[in-house]
């Protein structure tokens, strides 16, 4: 409770615009006991609580922190509800619930910062400006660099969206460059086994990156570099992923694997079709069945695979959005073949058109 007091006690000198000296006298209590309080180092008599209140106009549970504990309870209430939302798919419940939380705290950056993400997937261009707004607002006035990032991401991506290129580059330049950021300056402070722990994170979020980049980069480019460029995005995920624990990048195989069995169509050739086609109902199947478990590859094996901690802009489940590619008519050229048959079956065992259900 001392740390609420001390920030308090900061914020309501500050905004009164007296000193530590002005306070001291009021109490009668040295200058020295007030510092203490606001440096966190003890806090005051229980005794003294009603006068600094008063001395402040403010209430007890107010200068105690009462109120931002409670505050901070309800807007974690509001995350674990957005949680759900997101692992089901369901992003129109997510943006209602933060435009909820938006008229209980209207002011505050946790929910500002939740709202500005709930509007960028719900036909974002038609809430471009509510969306410019409230980064604009968190990067003028916020001073958290999470929520700072964020909003810096959020609105070169917007922008990008827009064809306002050269506004979306301005946010990209606002921010730090791979090798300064708290992922890596962690990696260089933290010992034992949470600095194993981290670094497997690190590898791991960075296999993302690395495999991400790839993937669409392939989209760039044509022919025989594209598939390659897809190929090796694969490869990165198992090097790492040795084992066959993917977890959540089973669901990037998928992908991959599904613009590769498009990528084949389009050419015609039905072989490499009708395998890229089982790779992603292999990887989606996999991805919609599998129970929460820890990896086992040696680079990740202190990390843990959880189903509840994915998020998704869609309610099927992924073996459903493979069988709905596979009933584009690129695909009409080997719709008759045996193989594409049994495919379309054993994908259709597991497709749901809503998952959360």
């Amino acid at each position: 409770m001392n740390i609420i007091i001390s920030k308090n006690l900061k914020e309501l000198r500050k905004k009164k615009n007296n000193t530590q000296e002005d306070l001291a006298e009021f109490l009668t209590v040295s200058i020295t006991a007030v510092s203490k309080w606001e440096r966190g180092e003890c806090y005051p008599d229980i005794e003294f609580l009603p006068k600094i209140a008063a001395y402040y106009n403010v209430s007890v549970d107010d200068l105690l922190g009462v109120g931002e504990i409670r505050k901070q309870e309800r807007i974690q209430e509001y995350q674990k509800k957005e949680n759900y939302f997101n692992n089901i798919g369901d992003k129109k419940s997510v943006l209602e619930l933060w435009r909820e939380a938006q008229k209980e705290f209207p002011n505050d950056w946790t929910v500002l910062y939740f709202l500005m993400y709930a509007l960028t997937y719900i036909e974002e261009k038609d809430h471009s400006q509510e969306i410019i707004e409230i980064g604009e607002k968190i990067l003028a006035e916020c001073t958290d660099n999470t929520f700072r990032y964020g909003a810096m991401q959020t609105l070169c991506f917007l922008y990008s969206k827009l064809g306002d290129r050269k506004k979306a580059e301005e946010y990209a330049m606002m921010a730090p460059i791979f090798y300064v950021t708290s992922n890596m300056l962690l990696s260089r402070v933290r010992e034992g086994d949470e600095l194993i722990i981290h670094r497997q994170g690190n590898i791991q979020s960075l296999t993302e990156l690395l495999g991400q980049e790839i993937f669409c980069y392939s989209k760039c480019i044509k022919g025989y570099e594209s598939k390659h460029a897809y190929l090796m995005a694969i490869k990165v995920y198992e090097l790492i992923h040795e084992n066959g624990d993917f977890g959540f990048y089973a669901v990037r195989m998928a992908e991959i694997y599904d613009e590769l069995a498009e990528v084949a169509a389009n050419e015609q050739n039905k072989s490499e079709t009708l395998d890229y086609l089982a790779n992603a109902i292999k990887y989606a199947k996999i991805y919609d069945t599998q129970e929460d478990f820890k990896h086992t590859s040696p680079l990740v094996n202190r990390l843990s695979h959880t189903n509840s901690g994915s998020s998704k802009d869609y309610k099927s489940n992924n073996s459903y959005l493979i069988l709905k590619e596979m009933e584009d008519k690129r695909y009409d050229f080997c719709r008759d073949d045996e193989i594409f048959v049994k495919l379309l079956e054993d994908v259709k065992k597991v497709a749901k058109e809503d998952a959360s259900v």
